[in-house]
């Protein structure tokens, strides 16, 4: 075996002295079995006549021993690609406008892909990332008895099956001390932290994330220097480290290879830098990198805010260290499985020892199935909060390109089509001399996979930049993106399948038609002639071509109505009523209780803030907020009406509204109308009586429309919880989401709750451009505290853009590519009618020599372009109305069978295959009788 492959591997590189050694040794069988015939009594000329009958001639007993040798295909192979070659070269024109359609669609296939491969198939950069489990829980319902509060994600499902991440940090202990299926288990805090960090003297914002000790042993990621955080680190009393990541490295310390070791201030809190990340590590969250890493036992000091609390008859009152509290639950747990465990296995130890860490907190009253129990996902791509955001988006760009790449495909088949009829004469000859149908159709194939592969090429190159085009649209929203979107061999191997397949796709059908001929006539004619021919055959090539036209504007009019789908829904977003004036407004956050400030004493420093603030040139108003509009964030609170009684059927009903907790001037600064009573004012502090601004959607919804002025409500338990007055009502504004309707609103004073008072959002309405006051504002905030660094800084108008990414981003990227798809349809009807006038020059100069007019002619010319894309466009409409339900729920003020919709995207069709008719038609009126006739 050893000696026949290697002699397969001499034939396959070495075929010119493999050819020699063999015409060396035919020659002397040859000479050999002559001379034997001799020494029989035969005459030379008489021998070598009978050797030669013998032999059967030596070319084909060379073509034998090649045939024997096993590497045929790989040699046929390199001829076809080099005939191949030389048959695109030939054609530098034809080969141009093909590999620029088919590189167009592939790149951006590829660009698309290469964002799910970085979203959704991409494993963290870990040691063994296939080992790493997440941790989840589910019940039927929520869990009676065993959670007082929960911070991270959940999930309820239409049957009202709840699933979550988070558990207590007690729960962790146990499963990480009790476990014998991990082989490491780790905690993470549920919620990410805003971090102020100060260094030599300059404050800044950061994106920390609060683990246990044992992350990153957990994990498998080795720091590029110092140290990763340990157990000893991520204890009570320990001195507070950090390992900061390799990205913040280079933005905030300069890549300082010295920095392990120093000082930085963590929300005032002084912390001791042990290492920096390695730079492909980005955390457990896909497209959010964390900064800074500190351990989970800092949360008391860097983050005191976040209390464990219990409802109590006086009210929410905080019960301890959330290390300690077992309703608590508020941390992430990832495992490692050890060598040979598997997920079954790991979920039943786990559960037994989840369901005894929760015994203790069960009522006997406790249904069993509200009961909490252990489930694994896997953890090799991290969290999902990425994936769940742009799964669907990103698929359904994924399908539009597809389409974009199936009529570029349709493109090059129709110029593979023209292209074959001018071939006739050669495939004819090369038939007719003994050449195989499937040996031609192969070496067609070739021709068209090579193509496919120039293409590839060139769209690999074009999706390196329109990919990191897409990475800055979809990081252009609330939260910013960083994605690893270098391509890696599951990317390039896409690219390679694509690319074959597009070849196969492009050229099959034209090698199949190109091969199928009568041989008599064809070698008869002259190509011209050839041109000419209207037989069955040569109709049916035609009507293929007819047929790609027809398909081709079929899938355009299916992508542009999806594009105006999205366009039009952008525009009846950015045209929706706010509310308020969204012009000539600067927003920005600021956090004092990260540096210690609380109670009367921030209070206090919010109310310095706004009137410096306030007091600079170019400064109408400034007041404040906890929530911003359209900005994502959201506060519901279950509302009780003082003195309503439930209506029939509608007993125990919950009411819920949205609050917002404002300063002064909020409803003037915002441009929000005060339709009855008065708005917040100064007096309104916590030793003033509680009240209360509603909206009048509030009013409307929950009193009837009655006056609310002096009308009372409350939150919670009406046996402990204070009332509030409603002192006034305000005209109604959007609050977390312009696709969302108003809901009703409570506006509360952020004075009068100076307990729960933490980080407030600021807003500064401007005489002019609020981007030039940017500069003088954060001087005046850090003069007040250079601790504090301001985050979040827009203006109005860019808060609501970036609200609106997604829908720009669908709307921007498929009108892109319906406008390419629509392009290349147009590009394929050219192509298609410019064939037929030359097909049909004989017959057009006949027509004209008998009397028909220009008129006539276009009119032919024209009629026969625009059936074939009235055809195309009816099939059109009817998959867009089909299709477009698929993105229903991402449209906004339309259906998606919206008529004006439909219409629109049928009538740019027509309008541009109308001017890709325009050169043929106009050709063909031009045709000259005796120049068309003169040959024949």
């Amino acid at each position: 075996m050893l000696s026949d492959l290697l002699y397969r591997v001499r034939a396959l590189f070495q075929r010119k002295s493999m050819e020699a050694e063999l015409d060396e040794e035919l020659r002397a069988h040859y000479e050999c079995q002559v001379e034997k015939y001799i020494q029989s009594g035969l005459t030379r000329k008489e021998a070598a006549r009978r050797v030669r009958l013998e032999f059967g001639g030596l070319d084909q007993v060379k073509e034998e021993c090649r045939d024997a040798r096993g590497v045929n295909f790989i040699e046929n192979l390199t001829q076809d690609v080099r005939f191949g070659l030389r048959m695109l070269a030939k054609n530098p024109g034809f080969t141009a406008v093909a590999v620029l359609s088919l590189a167009l669609g592939i790149g951006a296939n590829t660009s698309i892909f290469s964002l799910i491969d970085a979203v959704l198939l991409k494993m963290l950069p870990v040691q063994n990332p296939q080992q790493l489990v997440l941790l989840d829980w589910t019940s039927q319902g929520w869990p009676d008895g065993t959670i007082n509060s929960m911070t991270g994600n959940m999930h309820e499902d239409k049957s009202g099956r709840t699933t979550s991440t988070s558990f207590s940090y007690p729960a962790y202990q146990q499963i990480r001390a009790r476990n014998d299926v991990f082989s490491g288990v780790t905690a993470l805090a549920a919620t990410e932290s805003e971090l102020n960090v100060g260094f030599d003297g300059q404050p800044g914002r950061a994106n920390g994330q609060l683990v246990a000790g044992t992350f990153f042993s957990t994990l498998g990621v080795q720091p590029t220097l110092g140290r990763a955080l340990t157990e000893d680190d991520d204890r009570i009393g320990a001195s507070p480290a950090a390992v900061i990541g390799y990205g913040y490295w280079q933005r905030r310390f300069g890549r300082d290879t010295t920095i392990v070791g120093r000082k930085i201030t963590v929300n005032s809190v002084s912390v001791t830098i042990v290492g920096v990340s390695p730079p492909e590590f980005y955390g457990v969250q896909p497209g959010r990198p964390v900064d800074v890493w500190l351990p989970i036992h800092t949360q008391p000091q860097v983050e005191p805010r976040w209390l464990s609390w219990e409802n109590t008859p006086t009210g929410p009152q905080p019960i301890g260290s959330k290390f300690a509290v077992r309703s608590d639950w508020w941390v992430l747990i990832m495992g490692r499985l050890k060598p040979g465990v598997i997920e079954k296995q790991a979920k039943a130890g786990g559960d037994v020892i989840f369901q005894q860490s929760m015994a203790a907190d069960l009522r006997p009253t406790t249904k069993a199935e509200t009961i909490p129990h252990l489930g694994l996902e896997s953890g090799s791509k991290g969290l999902r909060y990425l994936r769940g955001e742009f799964s669907q988006p990103l698929f359904i760009l994924m399908g539009v390109v597809g389409l974009v790449l199936l009529i570029a495909c349709a493109n090059v088949a129709n110029l593979l089509l023209a292209r074959g009829t001018s071939r006739q004469k050669e495939i004819a000859v090369r038939l007719a001399v003994g050449a195989g149908r499937s040996r031609l159709i192969r070496q067609l194939l070739t021709e068209s996979v090579l193509l496919a592969g120039l293409g590839g090429v060139v769209g690999l190159m074009l999706a390196f930049w329109g990919t990191d085009l897409l990475v800055a649209f979809m990081g252009s929203g609330r939260e910013p993106i960083t994605l690893n979107v270098a391509p890696d061999p599951r990317v390039l191997g896409f690219t390679g399948a694509v690319v074959v397949l597009t070849g196969i796709l492009c050229g099959l059908s034209p090698a199949l038609r190109s091969t199928r001929m009568d041989l008599t006539p064809a070698l008869k004619e002259s190509a011209r002639t050839l041109q000419g021919v209207t037989d069955g055959k040569h109709a049916l090539r035609f009507g293929l071509g007819k047929m790609l036209v027809v398909t081709q504007v079929s899938l355009s009019v299916l992508l542009l109505a999806g594009a105006v789908l999205f366009v039009r829904t952008l525009t009846n977003l950015e045209n929706v009523n706010a509310g308020f004036n969204q012009r000539n407004l600067l927003l920005f956050g600021i956090d004092p209780t990260q540096d210690g400030y609380k109670g009367q004493r921030l209070a206090a420093f919010y109310q310095e803030l706004a009137r410096r603030v306030g007091a600079l040139p170019g400064v109408r108003s400034v007041s404040m907020s906890t929530i911003r509009l359209i900005g994502g964030g959201v506060s519901i609170r279950g509302l009780r009406i003082s003195g309503q009684t439930p209506k029939p059927g509608e007993s125990g009903k919950q009411l819920e509204t949205h609050v917002n907790q404002v300063g002064p001037k909020f409803f003037e600064t915002m441009g929000i109308p005060v339709v009855l009573g008065r708005a917040v004012g100064e007096g309104d502090t916590a030793a003033a009586p509680k009240v209360a601004v509603v909206n009048q959607k509030l009013v409307h919804e929950f009193l009837g429309g009655e006056n609310p002025i002096g009308r009372r409500f409350g939150f919670g338990d009406p046996k402990t919880a204070t009332d509030y007055e409603i002192v006034g009502a305000v005209g109604d504004a959007k609050y977390s989401d312009l696709r969302r309707e108003v809901p009703a609103t409570v506006y509360l004073p952020y004075q009068q709750d100076l307990e729960g008072l933490g980080p407030l959002n600021f807003e500064v309405r401007t005489a002019g451009n609020p981007r030039e006051l940017l500069g003088v504002v954060r001087r005046t905030a850090q003069a007040m505290d250079q601790n504090l660094a301001l985050y979040r800084v827009k203006t109005q108008v860019e808060q609501i853009d970036e609200s609106l990414f997604q829908e720009r981003l669908f709307a921007r990227l498929t009108g892109f590519f319906s406008t390419l798809a629509a392009l290349l349809a147009c590009v394929g009807i050219y192509g298609v009618m410019a064939f037929a006038v030359t097909r049909r020059t004989r017959e057009i100069g006949i027509r004209v020599a008998l009397g028909a007019s220009r008129g006539e002619i276009v009119g032919m010319v024209l009629r026969e372009s625009l059936t074939l894309v009235g055809i195309g466009t009816v099939i059109g409409i009817a998959l867009a109305l089909g299709a477009s339900r698929l993105i229903s729920s991402l449209l906004y003020g339309l259906k998606p069978t919206d008529p004006v919709t439909i219409a629109m995207a049928a009538l740019l069709m027509l309008a541009a295959a109308a001017f890709a008719a325009y050169v043929p038609t106009r050709r063909a009126a031009k045709v000259d009788p005796m120049v068309a006739l003169r040959y024949e």
